[in-house]
């Protein structure tokens, strides 16, 4: 169809046929409103569509921390395989699990590709190698994490009722528990920075920084 021809019922059945999923329909309305908007921009189209569309906002389930009893459970049940280290960098580094890959030991830090960056450029972030994640990476210069896949596989078979996303979760709590000032936090789990912190983050020091993350012993 030509954008012109495009009418609201249309879109409609589109998006009620394409999926039974709430949050894959968020996804190709937010798709179609980007297209749509631009049509309108450039003097296409008079009327927006979607506008008269309707569709169930999918409500995004937040992570819930594991326990420390659980954690403890966790890292004991694979003690001296290469999953305890899988698990050890993603809990005490609150890293998502498509970060996984990209994981690697830098001198004091773990370093990660950001996966939540919009504006199109890779960018990096750097955690502390904390006192809770030392112990882990005794001897050890290169990371070889598993596939989230099989990470979760083995993770559920330990702990059915979590997802792997709830260590990053558990990471963010612990930081917090533990007194960790809250832009380091922020700098750890990699979230997006308003513009108004830009340059408070910038002038944040690698020394600062390791000095927060010792405060993670529990």
């Amino acid at each position: 169809l030509k954008l012109t021809n495009i009418t609201a019922v249309h879109v409609q059945n589109f998006l009620d046929e394409f999926s039974k999923k709430e949050r894959t329909k968020e996804t190709i309305h937010s798709i179609l409103n980007q297209i749509f908007v631009c049509a309108l921009k450039h003097g296409i189209i008079k009327l927006n569509p979607i506008d008269m569309c309707f569709y169930k906002k999918h409500e995004r389930k937040h992570g819930r921390a594991i326990s420390k009893a659980e954690e403890k459970q966790l890292l004991l049940a694979y003690a001296n395989t290469p999953f305890q280290i899988d698990f050890a960098i993603a809990l005490y580094t609150g890293l998502r699990p498509n970060e996984y890959a990209t994981a690697i030991i830098e001198n004091d830090f773990i370093k990660a590709k950001n996966s939540k960056r919009k504006n199109g450029k890779s960018e990096y972030k750097r955690i502390p190698i904390s006192p809770m994640l030392r112990p882990y990476l005794v001897n050890l210069t290169e990371l070889k994490l598993h596939h989230p896949a099989t990470i979760t596989e083995k993770f559920k078979k330990v702990l059915p009722d979590h997802t792997l996303y709830d260590m990053r979760t558990t990471f963010q709590t612990r930081c917090t528990e533990c007194g960790i000032a809250e832009i380091a936090i922020g700098l750890f789990m990699g979230n997006a920075i308003g513009n108004e912190l830009k340059q408070a983050y910038t002038d944040v020091s690698n020394e600062w920084l390791i000095k927060e993350s010792e405060k993670l012993f529990y």
